[in-house]
Parts: C-alpha cells; sequence; structure tokens
C-alpha cells in the first residue's frame, strides 16, 4: 500500500512540476470522486459563510426603527440590494383577527415603508381566494415614504381556523413576497 501511495505522489508531482496542466485539472484526475466531492462541499460551504457575513449592518429591518409599532420591522425585500432597489419593510408580516362570527367582514392595514433608494411600485397583490381583497396604493411611494396595504376578509361560509396569505409583487427583489392574515370564525346559529 505503502508503494502505491508512493508512486501516485511522484506521478502527480510529475504532472505539476511538468507545467503542461492547470493544478485543478491535475487535482481533479488524481483525486478520487469522494474526496472531490468533499473538497467541493466545504468550498461551498465557505463560500456561502462568507456571502451571508457580508450583508451589511443591522440585517433585515435595518434603519426603520421609526414605525411607532412595538413589532421589530421587517424588511421583506432583501437589504442587500438597498442602493439599486426599493425595499419594502413592513412592521407585521402577519396579522390575526382573532375570533369572528361567520360573515364578519374585517380589514387590516399593513403598514409599509420604502427603506431603499428607488421609488417603490406595487404592481399586484392577490390571495389564494375571493374572501380576501387586498389593496394596494397604485402610485409610487419615494424612498422614505410609508404607506398603507388594506387586506379585507369576508368570512361568509367559512369556519373554524382560516389562514390565507396575501401575495404582493412590487419593483423590489426579489419581486414577489408574502403577507398573511389568520382568524378563527365561530359559525352563525
Amino acid at each position: 500500500m505503502c508503494s502505491k501511495i508512493s508512486a501516485r505522489n511522484k506521478r502527480f508531482t510529475k504532472r505539476i512540476a511538468s507545467g503542461n496542466n492547470p493544478l485543478f485539472l491535475v487535482l481533479l484526475r488524481e483525486m478520487d470522486m469522494r474526496k472531490f466531492g468533499l473538497v467541493l462541499i466545504c468550498f461551498g460551504g465557505l463560500l456561502a459563510g462568507s456571502c451571508q457575513s457580508s450583508g451589511g449592518s443591522g440585517g433585515a429591518g435595518a434603519g426603520t426603527k421609526e414605525f411607532s409599532s412595538s413589532v421589530k420591522p421587517a424588511s421583506i425585500a432583501l437589504t442587500s440590494y438597498r442602493d439599486s432597489y426599493p425595499v419594502f419593510s413592513v412592521a407585521d408580516t402577519a396579522y390575526d383577527f382573532g375570533t369572528i362570527k361567520e360573515g364578519d367582514k374585517v380589514s387590516y392595514d399593513f403598514r409599509f415603508k420604502n427603506t431603499g433608494s428607488r421609488p417603490l411600485i406595487i404592481t399586484g397583490a392577490s390571495s389564494t381566494c375571493g374572501c380576501t381583497i387586498p389593496s394596494f396604493p397604485k402610485e409610487a411611494v419615494p424612498p422614505g415614504s410609508e404607506g398603507k396595504l388594506k387586506v379585507v376578509f369576508n368570512s361568509a361560509g367559512k369556519s373554524g381556523r382560516q389562514v390565507k396569505p396575501v401575495f404582493i409583487t412590487a419593483n423590489t427583489m426579489p419581486s414577489r413576497f408574502n403577507l398573511k392574515i389568520t382568524c378563527n370564525v365561530i359559525p352563525s346559529k
């Protein structure tokens, strides 16, 4: 076994010393696939770790302390694109109406702020069924300005726990993100 390793090392050293092959190709040919896979995974982990640590200061919602909510604001869009895109920062990404009666119509205004450097344009808002109707500002929201996205839920024909997503499309990065409303509907007698 020792002579087999020694012969392999000599062959490897000879290929590198010849200068004809790039080091990467020599390593690829000489390394068995399990070792190569392990090296590739380690390299990928290092690369992913370095990308996460360079995200800037403050994390999600950095610079949005102006909200007068007890909940820390969250940036829906990626904050690393703050200089190139609008950033949709919202005080609450979900709202619970609590317990309501069947047939009640309830609404909630999601307050948001554009913490990016470009005007925020919301191009669409929808839900999974007709019982949840979102309405959004049609005009652009300038950087630093706030806006409201109103969501109306009609509980007619519903009972039990209800969880309804609201899908938002805007000129942010990523361009689609979700908000959520929940409630418990008690059937009418």
